[in-house]
């Protein structure tokens, strides 16, 4: 049992790993007031919709991600003392609180707002152990708000529990929790049916950087030849056949398998799009590391531990700098578009445009490149390539109201405001809460139309200020 004195170094290590994420810089305004996922995580939306109302300092936000990590390494810890009587729990509660693998999960804000359901989760389980089972549910109930992947949790234990007699009790949980994660899916049913293909793809990259974090970045391209992802697939298959066989007689195996389920259900139930939480298949993976080397030379378990911590407060650091942070993410996603996107605006100019206009060659037919690559020609004060580019959007996607807003920013360019007033009205015809655009209006000296839009206080208080300097 770890000696409850312990649990809050495991805790202050997990901040102090990943404390660079408390200077990372505050998010910019949005174009748009903020969807918030209330249908399939009412629980993180909730957390997000209060951050939004209050907004705090930038510095808030990440350190409550911190106080998160902080407390589920505590509550991992204090579980694995229950379950491990052994070094493998000081080496997995270690492992899991330093883990680079961490670091998106706590910068990325609808990430981090899923972190209370791995705390709850954790709760759960302690309630199970000790023979609380309507609290378990209770806590089980909590997690399953803040992220729906938490549901296939009962079935893992259930998996775990082989030959046990807690194994009967699961069942009827893992019933319910299959049934609550496919009713899950079905929200995401369509990006489910898109992306399936490269689950494989997924999942041994993640296996892999599990174990060799590295080359860790933002949106990565899981994208491959429809032969390689059906390799993958294969692969992905064995390893749980592999793992399925061995939990028969080996711990490892079954956390192997725990581990592998985790991985499909935050895949097919992302907590962003394109970005699954990583935090809840840490739980069954650092299991897995502790086991394997529980019996190697402390000696070596602990250099690996050295370099991960390394590792995480490297990564932790770059994501302070985030054109460093986006030019890793094109360097290893060389033929995805949203890092180039993502990167063109902390770029001068001429880069940007460089970098944009080898996407356009790319991808020629995207309307966002273009209004990208429109926008660069404006920081560049070459409005009338920016015009080409706008139009060019628009013959795309005419409907594109940031292609219409980026148009009118063209025409004041050029000095044709009545063109410019055309435009934007255009634009929130088919945006109303197109802040850029209302923005624009008000500076022109327009009045912007009523619109039922919930912006959050900030874009409020930017509105505000364009409508009183007018």
């Amino acid at each position: 049992m770890v000696a409850l004195r312990f649990l809050p170094a495991f805790a202050a290590l997990a901040a102090l790993v990943f404390l660079p994420l408390a200077g990372m810089p505050g998010p910019g305004l949005p174009d748009l007031p903020p969807q918030y996922g209330w249908l399939g995580r009412p629980g993180a939306a909730a957390l997000l919709w209060l951050i939004d109302a209050a907004d705090p300092s930038p510095w808030v936000p990440p350190a409550l991600a911190l106080a998160l990590h902080a407390c589920n390494s505590a509550l991992f810890a204090a579980l694995l003392g229950r379950l491990f009587p052994s070094r493998a729990l000081w080496l997995a509660s270690l492992f899991y609180a330093v883990h680079p693998l961490q670091t998106e999960s706590l910068a990325v804000a609808r990430l981090a707002a899923a972190l209370p359901g791995v705390a709850f989760t954790l709760a759960a389980m302690h309630a199970h152990l000790g023979g609380q089972k309507r609290r378990a549910l209770a806590w089980g109930a909590l997690a399953v708000l803040f992220e729906p992947a938490t549901a296939i949790i009962p079935l893992v234990f259930w998996t775990l529990a082989r030959g046990t007699p807690a194994r009967k009790p699961l069942l009827r949980l893992s019933a319910a929790g299959g049934m609550l994660w496919i009713a899950a899916l079905a929200a995401s049913q369509a990006r489910a049916v898109a992306e399936w293909p490269w689950f494989g793809i997924f999942a041994l990259r993640a296996l892999f950087q599990f174990f060799f974090p590295l080359g860790l970045a933002p949106a990565p391209d899981l994208h491959a030849a429809p032969w390689q992802a059906a390799l993958a697939a294969l692969a992905v298959a064995a390893v749980a056949w592999l793992a399925l066989t061995a939990g028969r007689r080996a711990p490892a195996g079954a956390w192997l398998l725990a581990a592998i389920a985790l991985l499909a259900s935050v895949y097919f139930l992302p907590a962003a799009p394109s970005q699954p939480l990583m935090a809840l298949p840490l739980l069954a993976l650092t299991a897995v590391a502790a086991l394997m080397l529980e019996q190697a030379d402390i000696r070596l378990a602990g250099v690996y531990a050295a370099v991960l911590a390394a590792l995480a407060f490297s990564g932790a650091r770059q994501w302070r700098d985030p054109a460093s942070l986006w030019m890793d993410a094109v360097r290893l996603a060389p033929d995805s578009v949203a890092p180039r996107l993502a990167l063109a605006p902390r770029l001068p100019p001429a880069q940007a445009l460089e970098l944009l206009l080898e996407a356009q060659a790319r991808r020629p037919s995207d309307p966002a490149i273009a209004v990208a690559t429109g926008s660069a020609f404006l920081r560049a004060q070459r409005p009338h390539e920016a015009m080409a580019e706008f139009d060019r959007a628009l013959s795309l996607a005419p409907r594109d109201h940031q292609a219409l807003a980026g148009r009118a920013a063209a025409w004041l360019a050029l000095h044709r405001a009545d063109a410019a007033l055309g435009d934007l009205r255009l634009a929130l015809k088919i945006e109303p809460c197109s802040l850029e655009a209302r923005i624009a209006l008000a500076r022109l000296g327009e009045t912007p139309p009523e619109a039922p839009c919930h912006f959050t206080r900030a874009q409020r208080r930017a509105l505000e200020a364009a409508t009183s300097g007018r």
